[in-house]
């Protein structure tokens, strides 16, 4: 699979790069941001995003995994070193594949990744910014 890393921290990003690629898969850009995440997902259409939470920049991961929702269809395994339930209700509404905290552990992700393979649900497209 393609796989979209959206995370803030370089060194997190650069290990679950590494995680990604020894699992067998192909990372096809990493993000800093909600807008990075918005242009790669773009350009690259990914098959999923690992994607923190909360970004730096003043950018959201719940609001980058809206717009690649609408925009691509595009399912997310979510990240965060505190996920709370407010987090997994707002992002409900865009089929998350998975839930995984930090610090991420293999097993974790490969797990998460083997659900990523599992076809989504039928997916209605809504408006979504200029990356449609």
């Amino acid at each position: 699979m393609r796989i979209l890393i959206v995370e803030d921290e370089v060194l997190i990003a650069m290990h679950l790069e590494m995680l990604v690629v020894q699992l067998g898969h192909e990372v096809c850009a990493i993000a800093l941001s909600a807008d990075e995440a918005l242009a790669h997902a773009a350009v690259y259409r990914p098959d999923v995003a690992l994607m923190d939470i909360r970004l730096a920049r003043g950018s959201s991961g719940i609001d980058a995994a809206r717009e690649m929702h609408a925009c691509f269809g595009l399912r997310c395994i979510f990240l965060s070193g505190n996920l709370d339930e407010a987090a997994k209700i707002a992002v409900h509404p865009f089929d998350p594949v998975d839930f995984i905290g930090k610090p991420v552990l293999p097993v974790m992700l490969q797990r998460a990744l083997k659900k990523a393979e599992v076809p989504p649900r039928t997916l209605k497209r809504s408006s979504c910014r200029q990356f449609c």
